[in-house]
Formats: structure tokens, sequence, C-alpha cells
């Protein structure tokens, strides 16, 4: 009896992982082949040199990352999903801190720090990374550049390119190049599937592609402002939520369960702490205050140091100003100097919010802290001045 029931359930599992594979398109075969170059006669030649000319303003842009630990991490991960394409890709790491990435048809590709903010693990940045690889494998991103050439929009892409490396160019103007620049829904599938296929074979999690699409529409149903990101990724990626049921139906095609824990999850999870202070001064500079909340109740379940996320609630607090924002940013100020580790602007901070309260021994015991933990501070004949003062 134990054993027919046993068979029986083999046999429905197998009926319905075939069930989810049916509903899995088929994946495509790229269509550029590695180290591919235009001919001479081609019409995308001239988009190629046009190109050229916008990538000699992006390295030298003040956007552009140049850590070479941070930048270095990007590329080998863009090397080990991209395989044979790898010599084909320049890639560039921008300092903006909204959700993006882009492939151009030149093999120049973009990653905004923003996507280091959100995604949770490297198998979901390599997820991302995947995505725009099959876009240039797919030849997409030629079709739209040509699709750019036959329409008024000729510019556009070179406005957006403008804009990103510090160039401001009107709003409506570049609403206008981001619709000219949206994948079909067809591309878009195609895309999830190749680069979902690539970064499997890659060795990542094929579990990561639908979690980040859904951490994504969380993200979202925060934001005070829906759908008011600026980044080409989300504003070129509708139906985010049917499309990680599609990735999800796929993931449990080729493994199930998912995995428990990313085995490379500490390895990123190092790099975003290395450089987590900049990082988050940019998104809370957004002053888009429900996504970076969010943020940071994410970023502390998958592992944060809690002193420096508290840090920067406070933080986001303080600039927010709103209704009882002062005082839970003391409060969090508080935990945050309570925590190992805290940066050392947490006790600077914390000391300037006390000594506005009165409480001068407060405000003392926090600076001596900061120079203390800082004791090569650029403000610290400041700080000290405010030590010198009678109690």
């Amino acid at each position: 009896m134990a054993d027919a029931l046993a068979a029986a359930l083999t046999v429905l599992c197998c009926a319905a992982m075939s069930a989810v594979a049916a509903t899995v398109p088929p994946i495509p075969a790229p269509v550029i082949s590695p180290g591919y170059h235009p001919e001479l006669a081609k019409d995308e030649r001239g988009l190629w040199l046009e190109l050229g000319d916008y990538e000699k303003s992006l390295v030298s842009s003040p956007l552009r990352v140049r850590d070479p630990a941070l930048v270095d991490y990007v590329r080998t991960l863009v090397c080990r999903v991209a395989k044979d394409y790898c010599s084909d890709f320049r890639v560039y790491v921008l300092r903006n801190p909204y959700f993006n990435a882009s492939m151009a048809a030149n093999g120049m590709m973009q990653v905004w720090t923003g996507v280091l903010t959100r995604v949770a693990s490297e198998d979901e940045l390599a997820t991302v990374i995947g995505h725009e690889i099959a876009h240039y494998e797919l030849a997409h991103t030629l079709a739209q550049f040509r699709k750019i050439k036959k329409g008024t929009a000729i510019g556009s892409i070179f406005d957006i390119g403008l804009a990103v490396v510090g160039v401001p160019i009107p709003v409506g103007q570049l609403t206008a190049a981001l619709n000219v620049l949206a994948f079909s829904r067809e591309q878009e599938e195609q895309a999830d599937l190749l680069g979902a296929q690539l970064m499997l074979a890659a060795g990542f999690d094929p579990h990561a592609t639908y979690r980040i699409w859904r951490d994504l529409i969380d993200e979202d149903a925060h934001a005070e402002i829906k759908r008011e990101e600026p980044g080409l990724f989300t504003k070129t990626h509708p139906d985010s939520a049917e499309r990680a049921q599609v990735l999800e139906a796929w993931a449990k095609s080729v493994q199930s369960p998912p995995a428990a824990e990313p085995a490379d999850r500490e390895a990123f999870r190092a790099l975003v702490a290395a450089n987590y202070g900049w990082l988050m001064e940019d998104q809370i500079k957004t002053a888009r205050y429900g996504r970076t909340e969010f943020l940071l109740e994410r970023q502390a379940r998958f592992g944060m140091p809690e002193g420096y996320v508290r840090f920067y609630r406070a933080e986001m607090l303080m600039q927010r100003g709103g209704p009882g924002d002062p005082e839970a940013a003391q409060a969090e100020y508080a935990a945050a100097t309570s925590a190992a580790p805290a940066p050392p602007e947490a006790f600077r901070n914390y000391g300037y919010l006390l000594l506005k309260a009165n409480d001068v021994a407060g405000a003392r015991r926090q600076f001596e802290r900061y120079l203390a933990a800082q004791p090569d501070a650029t403000d610290r004949a400041m700080v000290e001045s405010y030590l010198s003062e009678d109690p």
C-alpha cells in the first residue's frame, strides 16, 4: 500500500512538473555570435560610431564609479554570465540611486548603483546582468536603434546618455525617449528566459530570477507616488507580476525546491557593506521616503549591520522632517550608537541632536566617541570646539 501510494505521488509530481514546464515559452537562441563587429556596409556601423562618441563622454563622467574593488566585482560577474561574449563588453558602473541597467548595441553595459541597494544577493545581480546580455545576444538593442533611426526621436538614445553623464535634458524629451526605447512584450519575455538560462549555466540560483521582480513590486507598493522611478530598466519592463510567474515556473522546472541561502551571499553582502554609506546617502537624497524605508527594512533582513541601517533610517527621518520624525530619529540614532559596528557619523549626528535638545552631557559623550572612532575627521576642529565649551 505504501509503495503504491509513493508511486502514485511520483506520477502526480512528474505530471505537475510537466505542466509547469509546459507553461514556459521556448528559450530563444542567440542571434549575435561572440566577437561580432558590424560590416562597413551595414546601417549599424554609423550607430556604433555615434555610440563610441557617447562612450568617450561616459568614460570621463563624474558619475562613473572608479573604485577598483566595486567595478572589478561587477565586471567579473558580467564575464561569468557572458562567458564567450566577455571580451565584447565594456562595463560601466554609474553613481545613480535608481534601479537601472542597460546594454547598447556595441557592447557598452551600464549598471546604476541603485541596483546594488535593491538586489539581495549575487544571484539576483546576475539576473539583471543576464537579462541585459540576452538583449544583446538576441540583437534587441540593435533593433531598438533602428527603430529610433526610422522614427522622429533620432537623438533620443544619445539624449538619455547625456542625461546619465550629467547633462540635463527636458523631462518631456526623456519620457518620449523612454517610450521609443521600450522593448516589446515578446522581446522582454525572450530576454527574461535567455538571461535566466545564462545565469543558471553560470552556476547561479534560478529562483533569484523571479524573487527580484517580486521585491521590485513590493517596493513600488511602498512608494508615495507609484512608478515615479526614472530608470530605463523599470520604465521598459511592464507586467512584472506576470513575468515573475513565468520565471518562477521556469525555475521550478529546472530546480526545485529553491536554495535556502544563496551560495555567494556573503561576498555580495561584503561589497555592499563596504560602500553602504554613499549608496544610502544617494538614496536618501532622492526624497523617495517610502521606497527608502522599504529598502532599509529589506537590507536589515538580509544581514546589513544594524548600526548602519538604523543610522541611515535616522538620517532619512531627519530629512523628511514630518510630525514625530525628529523624535523617531533620536531613537534610531541612540540604537545605532549602541550597536556594533556603527558609522562614526552616527555619534556626531546624535551628538548634534542631543545638543539641540539641551542634553549637553549626552552630546559631549557622543562627540568624544565620534573623534575616537574617526581620529582624522575633517571636522575635528569644529567638534572639539563644542567639547571645549563649559558644560
